[in-house]
């Protein structure tokens, strides 16, 4: 079968998977040989459910989003029966659970790159509302991608009125209790999704949907621990699910957790919100920060009596200098941001 849109053709291969309203299909681009993922979603269907406005609001906020850990909506049309979205095509399929358990390291290479994608979402105001295993695509390079922003919403205001949307077994307890929500609604789901990486299984389980929520709003969390597991990681997981939304962590809290900094570091990933923590102390010690012919010079703030010219001749064989710093998340640090790191800890008692 033959799919045409927005001047090109696009050759059916197989179905990747379905939903509510219309099927995902592999297909390939007839003129380049590029291959997509196609969501192909169904008119009737739309009209049956009075989905219009979900449709249109997906379409919008997905389209929106640029990310290396986000699938790219490339284009989107549609005929007199469908509405067509060309996706990024990810050729290893979604997250699952594996046959054998995730080693810590295993366990942080997989979290972090869904918490940069929900990252990015919250600092563009987005909440995805739907983060599970099944909407963490992996591409052929091995790099997590989120999808399925058909729950997704654009906070205006906070709170936001209650929707009970996603899968239940990801749900935090102000959703399954019709309450208020914001921003903790993902944080709730980042914190079953490490359960579920380190067991292998849901934190809360019941054998119809109204025990499962009972469980989920009263039930107190229990996390049996393992030998392999630090402390640090199983306190980010009772922090996630707290039944409290207003004592979850934020996913920048999330960010300068013990566990998290730490593999970061492991791993030399650059993170921009320990960064900012460390401006903050900085200014907070009244350490000056000079810039001379576009060079960065970090420098105590000490009375220096000398002329105006002696004084840049000293500071210049004074300090050490450091290069003007990116905020960009890259996995490979720039060799600069070590030596920023480490000329902090000089004037650590200042």
């Amino acid at each position: 079968m033959i799919i045409t849109g927005c001047g090109h053709f696009y050759q059916k291969i197989k179905q990747l998977g379905s939903g509510s309203f219309g099927s995902v299909y592999l297909v390939k681009d007839l003129n380049t040989q590029y291959e997509f993922a196609c969501k192909i979603i169904s008119k009737h269907l739309i009209n049956i459910y009075n989905a219009s406005q979900m449709i249109q609001s997906e379409i919008a906020i997905h389209s929106s989003c640029n990310h290396k850990n986000i699938v790219k909506l490339y284009s989107y049309w549609e005929d007199q029966n469908n509405i067509y979205i060309l996706l990024e095509y990810c050729s290893k399929g979604h997250l699952i659970n594996p046959k054998t358990q995730f080693t810590e390291d295993e366990i942080f290479q997989i979290f972090h790159q869904i918490l940069s994608g929900v990252d990015y979402l919250h600092q563009n105001n987005i909440i995805h509302r739907d983060l599970k295993f099944e909407n963490v695509l992996i591409h052929e390079d091995g790099t997590l991608k989120l999808c399925d922003f058909g729950w997704a919403i654009k906070v205006q205001q906070l709170p936001v009125e209650n929707v009970m949307c996603g899968t239940t077994e990801y749900m935090p307890p102000e959703v399954v209790s019709k309450q208020v929500l914001d921003f903790k609604v993902d944080s709730w789901s980042l914190g079953v999704i490490l359960y579920e990486l380190l067991h292998g299984s849901f934190p809360f389980i019941g054998h119809d949907q109204q025990e499962l929520v009972q469980n989920i709003t009263m039930n107190q969390l229990i996390i049996s621990r393992r030998s392999d597991i630090s402390e640090d990681l199983i306190n980010l997981i009772q922090a996630l699910l707290i039944k409290n939304p207003e004592l979850r962590p934020s996913v920048q809290q999330i960010y300068l957790c013990k566990w998290v900094k730490r593999c970061m570091k492991t791993h030399n990933l650059f993170n921009h919100y320990e960064n900012e923590q460390l401006k903050l102390k900085i200014k907070q010690k009244n350490i000056a920060l000079k810039v001379v012919q576009d060079v960065k010079y970090l420098t105590p703030n000490i009375k220096i009596k000398n002329s105006q010219e002696d004084i840049d001749v000293k500071l210049i064989n004074s300090v050490n200098t450091i290069q003007s710093q990116s905020t960009n998340t890259s996995p490979k640090p720039n060799k600069y941001v070590d030596k920023f790191f480490s000329f902090i800890e000089l004037f650590k008692n200042f």
